[in-house]
């Protein structure tokens, strides 16, 4: 497995559960989250779960990161299975609602991770958080 291919795609499910729901806080699950990692990734759920798997372990730093570059904020970060009173930040909502001229699309980037991995598709998925990610980059940096 690929751990930012998998990164981009813990990112994904987050951003588009947050942007859905903007501006209520919602529960992130880290269970929830690996699951979505492996489905994508081609990994049946053999109905047997253990969060010390790397794709759970990615899912806990992929929010953990989101939280510390300034997207998100959290009522209590430090949960082991599921963070709570999880929002976007105004840089997060502000990076969600770009429409950058690299999607070729009129729909934000929000509402494209909306959509949920399965139907957007992993490959897709990545490529808007990528983008997504560059923008909020240059954001901070003011280019």
């Amino acid at each position: 497995m690929n751990n930012i291919e998998a990164f981009n795609i813990a990112v994904a499910e987050i951003f588009g559960q947050c942007y859905k729901e903007f501006p209520i806080r919602v529960t992130i699950s880290k269970m929830d989250v690996g699951i979505t990692i492996k489905e994508a990734m081609g990994d049946d759920s053999d109905g047997y779960f253990d969060l010390a798997e790397i794709e759970y372990q990615i899912a806990e730093e992929a929010m953990e990161w989101l939280i510390q570059a300034g997207y998100l904020w959290c009522k209590n970060p430090s949960r082991p299975i599921s963070f709570e009173g999880v929002t976007l930040t105004p840089k997060g909502l502000e990076v969600l609602n770009a429409v950058p001229d690299e999607l070729q699309s009129k729909v934000s980037l929000g509402e494209q991770l909306s959509k949920g991995i399965k139907e957007l598709g992993k490959d897709t998925a990545s490529t808007a958080v990528k983008i997504g990610l560059t923008y909020g980059a240059k954001m901070v940096i003011g280019t």
